[in-house]
């Protein structure tokens, strides 16, 4: 079944022609901002079809080559091993790459490189493999599967990428919740928050930054760790922030050949597009090879509009930041190259921007490909060429030149002095190099720890993660940090405490304690999630910290992150009886955590401590909690009826009793229904094992976008908590997980117009899924068949397009 037919072009938008540019002829229609230069790195056919590049300690530049990506609009031969990872060098110093090996070839739509450990992590779906040149030929010889299961194949726009290395000596992926530690045998994957859908940046602090094709800029203020610590409390604030509000662009030439360009609003009168619509790979600017005022800005590919976007990073006292348009230069490199297509961004060794062009006349994947973009396509032949691409550099025209890099035979003292570099690319490199590579030498441990007295505060910053990422960092390194001068080193030498606190009399304690009245608010929260990996004499610590100011939503998020499965011991820990701001939420948030534990001796507990506070508010937060905590369909079966129920219904507070009578008409015991409660019907033991699967499906592939509470993230992707479409008709559901499903939707929560991508999986881990979803959060719909799923694969096996809402109900 095909797609539904969209309008065609107006007859009064004058286009003008497209032809597949040379790369001499591209760069004569770029139009870069005042004060910039743009030059021709590397051009076909050096490279092709490049969608990811990186530089590693010698100047080398690792590129990622797509070729199978649409090649035609019907995305033919998409499965063919045609994709690989070169490796690009100036051999002549002119500043032009000149020298290409094939590191690894035969890949199907690899997505991601990073060198690291002597050979590099390659995100080739369905797996991110090690791969090595043992036998220094240039081309990889060794291959190890690090992990498998990753999606890309059926729909590369919504899929892990990036493998950025972060300043805590992590590799963490975009557009997924995974990140990758080595523990010295091999890559230990960790969950993080996940966030963002195509490319992953950083700021000298360490701060990460992602977007969405029509939100071009989110942050994560705090560590993305601290989303996945309790499942049972939810989105902790300070993660995913949507950070820029003016979403405006400016094309320098007519551009409908964008998805949604047949709705009204998205184009011009001239056939511009006026908003976002393909933002990706955002980058901090952290380099000395752009202009002064640039630096600590982000950089933002819009390929749709063929340019690319700036945002400053304006930060508040409070800590809070907030992406804005420069006054001018928002649009630092535009062109008339219809084909000009940047989808991603690196620093060089030089200072200067990387522009990573796919120079394409097709960028829009198949799976979402509108009838609208398909007949422009036709019409005005972009479908070819293919097998081009270009590199291109963005400098401030005065860039001082640089010598090349030759950090990977550079000496230990030589590394540690550039840890003070002033550029970040040169700061990362060292940092990397000396935990990845020089772990073994007597010297690398001590002229690290030099430099924690360095007067440069970046290089304390990267000396306390370079020790920690040989693990060498000791109590003595990190207490004078905890106080240093400097913000981002006093936040990282915190967060380095967790796991090292070892009881009530440890100084590593009492600097967190002291860290709670730090100047900086951004201190005092650190300081709150950091007890939270220090058990018992942190929790102690977070329960006075509560009594003396739980006012803020991320206060009370830094402490509940960290007391998973301990909130109703916690409850012991507060003192606060007299009502107070935020006192009244935080009781209601740990009692919602407590009920969404599931255990329902824990929840008969919470109830006996609700029934004998002598404080009715604090009885009121508690039932309020419990309530919340209970789900959509409000109802909880337990093993025994909960004598404290009784007590709290008789209590001379109105509203506790009403609350109370609410929470009586939910609950269900032996003996005992809820009246008008379908039955919830108890899953077998494949049906168990079914859901357990859905639960890893689930963390994998959806966490990213509707969180691990499934409440999701407005504008980003609808609740899945209560879902008509999750709760309704479960082949409907699997139509709608098979093809995905485009807005505008009118959902309990809102409206919703983006898209949500197809799960590309088999029938089993696609009814696991599905199952979890239809019995987690309180849900309980019945399980959802290996062979529904399969009935409802082959039902609309001939659909090209992801359903809108009506096109799914009218197929019932």
């Amino acid at each position: 079944m095909p797609g539904e037919a969209q309008p065609p072009l107006p007859a009064a938008f004058v286009l003008p022609a497209a032809p597949a540019l040379s790369p001499e002829d591209a760069l004569a229609a770029f139009v870069p901002a005042d004060g910039l230069i743009v030059e021709l790195v590397a051009a076909e056919p050096l490279l092709h079809d490049p969608v990811q590049a990186v530089f590693d300690g010698d100047g080398r530049l690792w590129v990622v080559e797509m070729p199978g990506f649409m090649r035609d609009a019907d995305g033919r031969d998409e499965l063919e091993p045609s994709g690989c990872i070169a490796v690009l060098s100036d051999a002549d110093g002119d500043g032009r790459l000149d020298t290409r090996a094939v590191f690894l070839d035969g890949l199907v739509l690899p997505r991601a490189v990073a060198p690291a450990y002597d050979g590099a992590l390659v995100l080739a779906p369905p797996e991110l493999l090690f791969c090595r040149d043992r036998d220094g030929d240039g081309r990889a010889d060794e291959r190890v599967v690090v992990e498998s299961g990753f999606s890309g194949l059926d729909n590369p726009e919504h899929a892990p990428n990036a493998l950025l290395r972060t300043l805590d000596n992590r590799y963490r992926l975009a557009n997924d919740a995974r990140q990758y530690r080595f523990d010295g045998t091999r890559f230990v994957p960790e969950l993080t928050n996940g966030g963002g859908q195509w490319g992953l940046t950083q700021d000298d602090q360490g701060r990460t930054f992602h977007d969405n094709n029509s939100d071009p800029l989110r942050g994560d203020l705090v560590p993305a760790v601290y989303g996945r610590r309790n499942v049972d409390h939810g989105a902790v604030p300070g993660l995913d922030v949507r950070l820029a509000d003016d979403f405006g662009v400016f094309p320098v030439r007519a551009t409908p050949g964008v998805n949604r360009g047949y709705r009204e609003g998205v184009l011009d009168a001239a056939g511009r597009l006026r908003s976002v619509t393909a933002a990706c790979a955002p980058h901090v600017l952290r380099g000395g090879g752009v202009p002064a005022d640039m630096r600590g800005d982000v950089i933002v590919c819009e390929p749709s509009a063929n340019l690319l976007m700036r945002y400053e990073l304006v930060e508040d006292p409070s800590g809070a930041l907030a992406a804005r348009p420069p006054a001018t230069g928002r649009t630092p490199l535009a062109s008339r190259d219809e084909r000009f297509r940047p989808v991603n961004l690196c620093d060089g060794p030089d200072g200067a921007l990387y522009v990573v062009d796919l120079a394409r006349g097709v960028l829009q994947h198949r799976v979402f490909l509108t009838s609208w973009l398909r007949a422009q396509i036709e019409a005005r032949g972009l479908e070819q060429p293919v097998g081009r691409g270009r590199i291109w550099r963005l400098r401030a025209h005065d860039m001082p030149p640089r010598d090349v890099p030759h950090l990977l035979r550079l000496d230990v003292p030589g590394l540690a002095a550039l840890l003070a570099h002033e550029d970040g690319w040169w700061r990362d490199r060292a940092q990397q190099e000396l935990v990845e590579r020089r772990a073994d030498d007597a010297d690398t441990v001590p002229a690290v720890r030099a430099r924690l007295d360095d007067p440069s505060p970046r290089a304390r910053l990267h000396a306390l993660w370079t020790l920690d990422g040989l693990g060498a960092l000791e109590a003595a390194d990190l207490l004078p940090r905890t106080s240093d001068a400097d913000l981002p080193v006093r936040l990282a030498a915190l967060r380095l405490t967790e796991g090292r606190v070892t009881g009530d009399d440890d100084a590593l304690l009492g600097a967190l304690a002291h860290a709670l009245d730090d100047p900086s608010p951004r201190v005092r929260i650190q300081a709150l999630f950091s007890l939270g990996a220090a058990g018992v004499p942190g929790r102690r610590l977070l329960a006075r910290a509560m009594d003396a100011d739980c006012s803020t939503p991320e206060r009370r998020g830094a402490v509940l992150s960290g007391l998973r499965g301990v909130e109703l011991e916690f409850l012991d820990l507060l003192d606060g009886d007299e009502p107070a701001p935020g006192r009244d939420v935080l009781l209601a948030l740990l009692a919602r955590a407590v009920t969404r534990e599931g255990s329902g001796a824990r929840l008969v507990d919470l109830l006996g401590r609700a029934s004998r506070e002598s404080q009715p508010w604090r009885a009121r937060a508690l039932l309020d909690g419990v309530l919340d905590g209970l789900g959509p369909d409000g109802r909880r079966t337990l093993f025994a009826e909960p004598a404290a129920l009784g007590a709290l219904l008789a209590s001379d507070d109105a509203d506790v009793a009403t609350r109370a009578a609410r929470l009586d008409a939910a609950l269900a015991w032996p003996g005992r229904a809820v009246a008008d409660a379908p039955p919830v019907r108890p899953l077998s033991a494949d049906e168990a094992a079914r859901f357990e699967a859905g639960r890893l499906a689930f963390a994998v592939g959806c966490t990213p976008c509707h969180l691990a509470s499934g409440r999701g993230e407005p504008g980003r992707a609808p609740s899945l908590v209560g879902s008509p479409y999750v709760l309704g008709d479960p082949a409907r559901l699997a139509r709608l997980v098979l093809h995905g499903l485009t807005g505008p939707l009118d959902l309990p929560g809102g409206p919703f117009d983006q898209d949500m991508p197809a799960y590309p999986a088999d029938d089993e881990t696609l009814a696991a899924l599905l199952t979890y979803l239809r019995r987690e959060w309180g849900h309980g719909a019945d399980p959802v068949a290996v062979e529904t799923v399969s009935a409802a694969r082959a039902a609309s096996a001939g659909r090209e397009d992801a359903y809108t809402a009506d096109a799914l109900d009218a197929e019932g």
